[in-house]
């Protein structure tokens, strides 16, 4: 009887020592989920620097057209926020791209949006086109 409850009491102390440790499948979606791709901020002079680079990153403009025309990157692609689901193929995966649309908020969501698409190399321009300094180039 006293080896039965020693036995019993084993089990129950080594499936209290497993219940904390991961499963490998656990582990491995934790890791996953460590390795989901990301967009990073930076600043205009950094996004202009990048540009100028020999690799040479894309300015994309979000914003819709009537706002383009007040004023852009000269360089920069736009597809308005609203149509980016429908033409994100339209940009390299093979390039850094720098988003931006007016004040950050939709470059933002810009941004996230491409990564969920694949691209691993996003840049979202702080603050948008309103902090843009004369160095940017505009048309």
């Amino acid at each position: 009887m006293n080896k039965q409850i020693i036995f019993l009491l084993s089990l129950l102390a080594a499936s209290f020592a497993f219940a904390g440790t991961p499963s490998t499948q656990e582990a491995s979606t934790a890791q996953s989920k460590a390795q989901i791709a990301t967009y990073t901020t930076i600043s205009w002079e950094k996004a202009i620097e990048m540009s100028k680079s020999k690799a040479g990153a894309l300015f994309l403009d979000v914003r819709n057209p009537d706002e383009v025309a007040s004023g852009a990157v000269a360089t920069a692609k736009n597809i308005p926020l609203p149509t980016l689901e429908t033409r994100f193929a339209e940009l390299p995966k093979d390039k850094d791209i720098l988003v931006y649309c007016r004040s950050g908020h939709r470059s933002q969501m810009a941004s996230k949006f491409l990564v969920s698409k694949g691209f691993t190399r996003i840049y979202n321009v702080d603050g948008g086109f309103l902090a843009a300094p004369p160095a940017a180039a505009f048309k």
